[in-house]
């Protein structure tokens, strides 16, 4: 007689769909929201392994918090009884989202592994939608770790007929435990580090992708044995076959994105998978999708740019009392028409965490850390969401809170909008004197800074925090602010919050044109688009393409230029190449002859570029009231290495334009290859930066720049 397995917790287990030494997976019904889910549950001896249960347990809630549609939710997790007679196994249970549909290695084996090739189109899908779901949890510090196409889950239940489906990342390396001794896992995908004992970060899951590509495109893996240690030892010390001598009908720039992928040093493979995704469009002759490269702009910020620290030394301030409430008027959100509220001073520092008083009155102050904005990445052409969406906060010598209470974090609207209704963040949780928190955002990725300038941490009843800090300031504990003066000597009376805004949420120059999320964000976006097209340019030569040799050289002008200064570059009637909406606006250019304040929107004109309108932003910011001399420093390194970036554009620029009037023939001799790599070389410094040979870190570069301008923002 076949006996049903007993639940676990809601969840009835009603068919088993996978076993091996360490796992089984279930497929079950959850009577709370009357849906199948899957349940997988691991086994393992705790003994061996470094982290704790309550290690682990935490690790998967972190897994449990992204929010992303390309990653399998996790619903639940059950620690259980154990099953050994001596209590030395840990049974867990997780139970995820149902999948209805094949994985990516069901994928391979009816194309790949039977000689098809895989169309190109549904390669291009399926990276695109997994590097934007691993980038953003690695900008959440999540690394899978256990990348592999069985994990991979392609979904179907939406798909219509004869699609691959949607793919969603399962597995993610922190919710698997380390397989036991008895497993007979091969380490066909894991990364030489991960072999090395290294922990995984970012760009081993780079690797593990181009081991996934190379078996997309030959059939097998780059790297096979019957021993496990004998994989291991390739992954080490060997290097992979070219995929191209493997499958003779890829081509060369494919080969040349895959061998990236696995190079044996992190440093070498590309330092994001949005990036490699990018890459790969372009060896398949595929279009990016936008959001591909927006995201590209934002994970290699994150991933491959040194900055200097947010958190800075603590240190007294002077205490001043907080400003009065004002009744609210609106405002443009670009042009300061009224002062209606004094701006709190703090002897001259700018957006200091106060340290209050708890009855109210003149506080004792002390700067206790910071808060950050981040980009999570979700971002929608059309608007700004996706951008300073999440909110990072970090204090330190934060005393506990008094019995029966708690600390509550909001931001509020900027300080003559007291009509705005504040948003509340979360309870913070004090761990030997520090605050260590992520505010996620909303599900709508909407952009924090574009309505909030003030930070509040407030101690009320650990039950029923109160609904309105606004209303009782005796509950205020920590407070800042960024400034909101406008400046008297700003032709158009902006405040460093107004210049903030403009060069990370929407500027009037852009706004005018349909262009969404900031002057920094679309410098990034365009310095990206002419560092992967200038990547591409040395493949075309290679196998002797000059007809997209002058389309790449001519795309790249596009940009530079922009469509007020392309056609004394280029040949006669040569038509835009580039997306004309993306291209309003240069790159680079001269500065304009009579100079306009920061926020003109040049509506019948060509406006100035990019270069030209972020320095002019900057210095409109800061020579705003309150500015301190941090902020000020960094201003003059974001202008220090403008005049870099300014200098490499030039080099590329005088390049292209050396060859985009050549004949065929002439494109296509060996003294165009120099040239072409030297365009190459300078536009992905002018993208990634310098690398300095001593650190093995990057200097200046636009990613560099966009960094350092959501500093400017941070709330210390």
């Amino acid at each position: 007689m076949k006996t049903q397995p007993p639940p676990i917790g809601q969840y009835t287990l009603q068919q088993r769909l996978y076993r091996d030494s360490i796992s089984e997976v279930w497929r079950a019904y959850d009577a709370d929201v009357r849906r199948p889910v899957l349940v997988k549950f691991f086994r393992t001896d705790f003994s061996n392994v470094t982290a704790s249960l309550d290690n682990y347990v935490h690790g998967v809630e972190r897994v449990a918090a992204l929010h992303h549609p390309n990653i399998v939710p996790i619903h639940d997790v059950h620690i259980l009884p154990s099953p050994s007679p001596d209590g030395s196994i840990t049974l867990i249970a997780l139970a995820m989202k149902y999948v209805e549909g094949p994985s990516l290695a069901d994928y391979i084996r009816t194309t790949s592994a039977v000689g098809k090739q895989p169309l190109a189109a549904e390669v291009v899908a399926v990276f695109t939608s997994i590097a934007q779901a691993l980038d953003v949890a690695h900008r959440h510090g999540i690394i899978h770790g256990n990348l592999k196409p069985s994990n991979i889950l392609l979904d179907q239940s939406n798909a219509a007929a004869g699609r691959l489906g949607t793919p969603l990342l399962t597995d993610f390396g922190i919710t698997k435990l380390l397989p036991s001794k008895n497993s007979n896992d091969i380490p066909s995908y894991l990364s030489p580090e991960q072999i090395k004992g290294i922990p995984a970060d970012e760009r081993s899951d780079i690797y593990t992708l181009g081991v996934v590509l190379y078996e997309l495109y030959t059939g097998v893996l780059p790297f096979q044995g019957k021993r496990p240690i004998a994989i291991m030892m390739q992954h080490v010390n060997a290097q992979p076959t070219p995929p191209d001598l493997v499958n003779p009908t890829i081509s060369l720039a494919l080969t040349q994105v895959i061998l990236r992928c696995l190079a044996k040093d992190p440093q070498e493979r590309f330092p994001s998978a949005a990036s490699l995704a990018v890459a790969l469009a372009n060896a398949l002759h595929m279009v990016s999708p936008d959001d591909l490269r927006r995201s590209a702009l934002l994970a290699d910020g994150t991933n491959s740019v040194a900055t200097p620290s947010r958190t800075r030394p603590l240190s007294p301030l002077p205490s001043t009392p907080l400003p009065p409430i004002q009744p609210r008027r609106r405002k443009s959100p670009f042009i300061v028409t009224t002062i209606i509220a004094i701006l709190l001073l703090i002897s001259a520092v700018f957006g200091t965490f106060l340290l209050l008083s708890p009855n109210g009155t003149t506080p004792s102050t002390q700067l206790v850390g910071n808060a950050f904005f981040l980009n999570s990445g979700q971002l929608n052409g059309g608007n700004n969401q996706g951008l300073n969406d999440e909110l990072q906060i970090d204090l330190s010598n934060v005393p506990a809170p008094a019995a029966g209470k708690s600390y509550y974090a909001w931001l509020l609207g900027d300080i003559n909008l007291t009509e705005e209704s504040p948003i509340p963040l979360g309870r913070l949780t004090v761990v030997n004197g520090a605050v260590h928190f992520l505010y996620p955002g909303n599900k709508q990725h909407t952009n924090l800074l574009s309505f909030a300038s003030r930070f509040l941490v407030t101690e009320s009843d650990a039950h029923t925090p109160a609904s309105d800090p606004l209303l009782d300031r005796s509950v205020w504990r920590y407070y800042s602010v960024l400034p909101q003066t406008p400046n008297p000597e700003d032709k158009l009376h902006f405040s460093m919050l107004d210049h903030l805004r403009h060069l990370l949420v929407e500027s009037p120059e852009m706004n005018a044109r349909g262009l969404h999320g900031g002057l920094a964000y679309w410098f990034g976006n365009n310095t990206a688009m002419v560092s992967n097209l200038a990547q591409t340019l040395v493949n075309d030569w290679q196998v002797k393409n000059a007809s997209a040799l002058h389309d790449q050289l001519i795309r790249i002008l596009d940009y530079l230029d922009g469509p007020a200064s392309i056609a004394a570059d280029v040949p006669p009637n040569t038509p835009i190449l580039a997306d004309p909406h993306d291209v309003q606006i240069a790159l680079f250019g001269p500065a304009p002859q009579d100079a306009d304040p920061p926020g003109y929107v040049f509506q019948n004109e060509a406006p100035p570029g990019y270069v030209y309108l972020i320095e002019t932003h900057i210095n409109g910011a800061v020579l705003s009231p309150a500015t301190t001399a941090g902020q000020r420093q960094i201003a003059i390194s974001i202008a220090k290495n403008i005049d870099a970036i300014k200098h490499q554009f030039t080099q590329v620029y005088q390049d292209t334009k050396q060859l985009v009037n050549l004949s065929d023939t002439q494109l296509l001799n060996e003294s165009s290859l120099t040239v072409l790599n030297e365009i190459r070389t300078q536009a992905q410094y002018a993208y990634t930066g310098t690398p300095d040979p001593a650190t093995g870190t990057s200097q200046s570069g636009v990613l560099w720049i966009y960094n350092n301008l959501q500093r400017l923002a941070t709330f210390d």
